[in-house]
């Protein structure tokens, strides 16, 4: 290889793609049990239908309940809660069942689905399951959007970086968030 680039370990390799928005994945099943996960390996799929694929390991417990729930939202998060967000992927909510609650974030119902999202977010995205794919040591779920709704002060047709400091996923347990540069060809 030459001296113009390093290599880097194909088991992280995934990095080089990073940073990405951190959303929580928030998912209920009928019987009132929550999942909630930080997630950064969401992606838009298709503008009509709005459709979003997100990607989970099926050893999460988030995967778990989403899988029985059948909808979730996911929740842009802002800088400002990187403590609860890191966190809610630290514990495992197989152990603790009030994660969210511990994290002193704030739930409320949503429009459109029966899981719940948290008043913190920026943004909200109410999903429902279309379709789970295999996708290696993760489950690539295909969901369409039903409802989405964002905070005024920091959405105008695209994200304000002035105003929306949304928390990115860098690698490990660090962050990065928005410059308030505006790049233009």
């Amino acid at each position: 290889m030459s001296g113009v680039f390093k290599q880097v370990k194909i088991s992280e390799a995934y990095r080089l793609l990073h940073p990405k928005p951190v959303s929580l994945i928030i998912s209920i099943r009928p019987s009132g049990e929550l999942g909630v996960m930080p997630a950064a390996w969401i992606t838009p799929l298709s503008r009509n239908p709005q459709l979003v694929g997100v990607s989970i390991a099926p050893i999460r417990h988030t995967y778990e309940v989403l899988r029985d729930a059948g909808d979730f939202t996911l929740n842009v998060m802002p800088k400002e809660h990187i403590k609860q967000v890191n966190f809610l992927g630290t514990i495992s909510g197989k152990e603790k069942k009030d994660k969210i609650k511990m994290s002193g974030l704030t739930l409320t119902e949503s429009r459109k689905i029966k899981s719940p999202h948290v008043l913190e977010a920026l943004a909200v995205l109410e999903c429902v399951v279309e379709k789970e794919v295999e996708a290696g040591d993760h489950i690539f779920i295909i969901s369409r959007v039903m409802d989405s709704y964002v905070k005024p002060d920091v959405f105008d047709e695209t994200y304000l970086p002035h105003r929306a400091k949304i928390l990115f996923h860098l690698g490990g347990t660090n962050y990065v968030t928005l410059s308030d540069d505006v790049l233009k060809p």
